[in-house]
């Protein structure tokens, strides 16, 4: 137990004193993670929405589709799929997940990339795109290598390659594509020869990189990264991430759920003992691993119960709103300013207030790490109220260090931790609608 725990310090350590910026298309600033939700149609995002306040809605929707499909691929039925109700049309954004799929489930990328057969299908979705005009980020192909997903080494990038280059020679309003990872599949993603990159589609072409975590095995820090000399489950999403790192990508986690946790009615959990097993099993470790790895900007939560589909019936159910204690939980952790939800810009690179009151980004926490008193440092670019505010791994606050006016300038508060466990903590300062925020580490 001793080295686990050494292992999960020297995480932590990291976490706190590391950042990660990398400038990509719609990247949030430092420390801070886009909520959003998952597929189905929006009827179980409609219910993930009601768990929180109109404010706290997700930030990205996500639609998946399938070009051309079981069903018609034409530009009104995606018009129509991108502008429901529940789209809020001025402050909310689309995750849109691209199949190369067939009408009878055959692959397409060595089609699509190889021949011209599918070239007009680029035309709907350019058209589609122009029709409803707001940012994207465009996920192609969903987990690239899984053996669920048959698509061909060295074809495959092609194919990502070519759509992509296509939208943009057709100017298609902004978008920032997604190359997509789930932790079941092969550990390949990185690997090359005299042919090019056997999944990769190219530096130029990815924005963003994408991971799929489902399973605790996929995530708990406490887990080791290797079994008998190979990569476990966990393994493979860190060396995911290392080449994420490498690539200077940040990293969206598309889809995420909690898979074979089966979440339990309050119905048959009167007294929450089941929630409060279940988030100490998945959720817990979930964040934790969040904070580990700040290049983690994003992540939508499929909030379903998969046992109503008969190819997941397996995986349980994982609606949050059917336990009281997990969704109080889920709710109260996603509350924390560090997560920006409905009403955020997504295509500006700082937080406004309506009168234009901006912080700069720059905050930081001297010493970190450190115990006892903390000084930390910031600086407001215009007078007004300043919150600053300490919260957990989980998004809980723990700390109000600072309440009040302050003039514009640079400023210092200093706050004495002594009382508070050793762990990560996320220290954060808004003024209105702006802010800014960094990792910080407590030790013994």
């Amino acid at each position: 137990m001793q080295h686990v725990l050494r292992a999960v310090v020297s995480s932590l350590l990291l976490a706190a004193s590391a950042s990660a910026h990398y400038g990509a298309k719609f990247e949030p600033p430092d420390g801070f993670i886009y909520h959003g939700c998952g597929w189905d149609g929006y009827s179980s995002q409609a219910r993930y929405n009601e768990m929180f306040p109109a404010d706290h809605h997700p930030l990205v929707l996500q639609v998946v589709a399938s070009m051309p499909g079981p069903r018609w691929f034409d530009v009104g039925h995606i018009v129509q799929s991108l502008t429901q109700n529940i789209v809020h049309p001025d402050s909310q954004y689309i995750e849109y997940g691209l199949h190369f799929q067939g009408r009878d489930t055959w692959m397409l990328d060595s089609v699509f990339a190889l021949t011209t057969t599918m070239d007009h299908y680029i035309d709907t979705l350019a058209i589609a795109l122009q029709t409803v005009n707001r940012p994207f980020f465009l996920r192609i192909g969903f987990e690239f290598n899984g053996w669920w997903n048959p698509y061909h080494p060295y074809i495959f990038p092609l194919a990502f390659r070519k759509l992509v280059t296509e939208l943009r020679a057709r100017d298609v309003p902004e978008f920032a594509t997604v190359w997509c990872y789930e932790p079941d599949a092969e550990a390949d993603f990185a690997d090359s020869t005299g042919q090019g990159w056997k999944w990769y589609p190219g530096d130029d072409i990815v924005d963003w990189f994408g991971l799929d975590p489902f399973d605790m095995e996929h995530f708990n820090p406490a887990l080791p990264d290797t079994e008998r000399g190979q990569l476990t489950p966990k393994g493979r999403s860190e060396a995911f991430l290392r080449f994420a790192a490498e690539r200077q990508k940040p990293v969206y986690l598309n889809e995420l759920s909690a898979r074979n946790v089966f979440i339990v009615p309050d119905s048959l959990d009167p007294q929450g003992d089941s929630g409060r097993a279940d988030w100490f099993y998945w959720f817990d470790p979930f964040f934790q691993f969040v904070a580990n790895h700040p290049e983690i900007k994003g992540w939508n939560y499929i909030n379903l119960d998969w046992t109503r589909y008969q190819t997941y019936e397996t995986w349980g159910d994982a609606r949050l709103e059917i336990n009281t204690e997990i969704r109080t939980r889920w709710v109260d952790s996603l509350m924390s300013p560090r997560f920006l939800n409905a009403g955020y810009d997504i295509a500006s690179p700082v937080l406004e207030t309506p009168r234009g009151a901006v912080l700069t980004p720059a905050l930081k926490v001297r010493p970190n790490p450190g115990r006892g008193v903390f000084r930390i440092e910031f600086a407001v670019a215009r007078s007004g109220g300043v919150n600053l505010v300490v919260s957990d791994a989980a998004g809980r606050e723990v700390a109000r260090p600072f309440h009040g006016h302050l003039a514009a300038g640079q400023h210092a508060v200093f706050w004495d931790a002594a009382a508070l466990p050793a762990g990560v903590y996320f220290v954060r300062v808004r003024l209105g609608g702006a802010v800014s925020g960094t990792h910080l580490l407590v030790v013994q």
